[in-house]
């Protein structure tokens, strides 16, 4: 059951994020995000009333809910972005590589890692390093500047580590609140720190019939690869779904080859495929 909920995940996980592309296009990033959470804390508490255990917060729980609320709520910004912008087969494999920060926190943090970790570490850099220099053969097909093509590439590291950082609290969350608690929590938090920031920023909030279907959908994959990730513990205390579930970048890649017909050059094939071998051989 966990290698399936693993599987579900990066779907979810995958298409979600693919859908981010045309809903950040068509009403923009920050009101993609308000929207989608909007759907999604809706859509989880729906499920959290028909699996969980009921509410029972404290004070340690709550506020590294709050932490990786915030945290994530701004790496998706910048996913958003960067999906916006484009293209998505090179924002994808980087952001995908939040597990490679989560461990260096850990490192620093005092953690011992394995001669696996560090051999998946130093594929994983790699890989990024040829799919980030392979991003201006998107240039000409995909009518974008470099400026733009660069824009692209750094919101999506400044995404990756902003999700590590919120893994990281999150992780935190599961040692005092039940995971599927845990993860409202989380959402939650992200959806008023997305609202906050849309208010003080005077951003206008808005939201057109075109978007609503795609929204609705990007909102339910979103949790529903949060629940699936979370459940699959039921099952696995290590849990391969974790493993599975890294692959959701690859997802997405795959989308944007067969349906927004992205160039992949052989380079930054090489790349996306050494990126997801090192973060499934981190993330075991």
């Amino acid at each position: 059951m966990a290698v399936i909920f693993g599987i579900l995940s990066a779907l979810s996980f995958g298409i979600g994020d693919f859908l981010a592309r045309f809903s950040s296009q068509e009403i923009g990033h920050r009101n993609s995000l308000f929207w989608m959470l909007v759907i999604g804390v809706a859509f989880y508490y729906t499920i959290f009333v028909i699996f969980g255990d009921g509410f029972y917060p404290n004070l340690i729980g709550l506020s590294n809910s709050f932490l990786a609320g915030v945290l994530i709520m701004f790496g998706l910004l910048c996913l958003y972005r960067g999906l916006q912008m484009g293209p998505v087969s090179v924002v994808a494999p980087i952001v995908a590589i939040n597990p490679f920060f989560v461990f260096l926190i850990r490192y620093a943090l005092g953690s011992e890692p394995t001669l696996m970790q560090w051999i998946a570490t130093l594929i994983i850099i790699s890989g990024v390093i040829l799919v980030s220099f392979s991003a201006e053969s998107h240039q000409e097909h995909l009518g974008l500047t470099k400026k733009q093509i660069k824009e692209s590439v750094l919101v999506a590291f400044m995404s990756s580590v902003m999700l590590a950082l919120g893994l990281v609290f999150s992780q935190e969350v599961s040692n005092t609140i039940d995971p599927l608690e845990g993860v409202f929590y989380i959402r939650f938090f992200s959806l008023l720190s997305i609202a906050t920031l849309i208010f003080f920023i005077r951003s206008k909030i808005t939201l057109t019939k075109k978007s609503i279907p795609i929204l609705l959908f990007q909102g339910i994959l979103e949790s529903s690869g949060n629940f699936f990730i979370v459940y699959a513990y039921t099952f696995d205390k290590v849990s391969i779904a974790v493993v599975i579930s890294s692959a959701f970048g690859l997802v997405t890649v795959i989308l944007a080859k067969f349906i927004l017909k992205e160039l992949i050059s052989k380079v930054q094939g090489i790349g996306i495929f050494l990126t997801f071998l090192g973060v499934v051989g981190l993330s075991i």
